[in-house]
């Protein structure tokens, strides 16, 4: 048993080990604006989460500020918002579809509209309740 437990521990030591020299490492698949194409779709894809996250804390913000009515309002626009966002860069990167550069333009198209519909959440400030 105790041999067992030490052969675990030593793998997970190994594991920890390699894991950190392979972090020192550039991948592949680190962003890298003028890189390979891995490198560059690495970067819209980084890009679009950050502008995702963005939208999301300033829905938080604006939806505070909001009285229950037109919180209500504001949600169904969002999320009819949402519901096409995804489909209309599918079609904007359609030409590309398969291609190694797909993710490059699917991802930056994702990126900006969310940026787009973050700036929009601002008409929402300062409404009157």
């Amino acid at each position: 048993m105790r041999c067992a437990l030490r052969a675990v521990a030593a793998s997970a030591v190994l594991l920890f080990v390699t894991g950190a020299q392979a972090a020192d490492e550039a991948s592949p698949l680190d962003c890298k604006p003028d890189g390979n194409q891995q490198q560059m779709n690495a970067c819209a894809v980084r890009d679009f989460r950050a502008a995702d996250a963005a939208l999301n804390i300033r829905y938080g913000e604006v939806m505070k500020s909001l009285s229950p009515q037109q919180r209500t309002a504001l949600r169904a626009e969002q999320r009819a918002w949402l519901k096409g966002r995804d489909p209309g860069c599918k079609t904007a990167a359609k030409d590309s579809e398969g291609g190694s550069i797909w993710p490059l333009e699917f991802y930056g198209c994702l990126e900006q509209s969310t940026r787009k519909r973050t700036a929009k959440l601002d008409l929402w400030k300062g409404r009157l309740q």
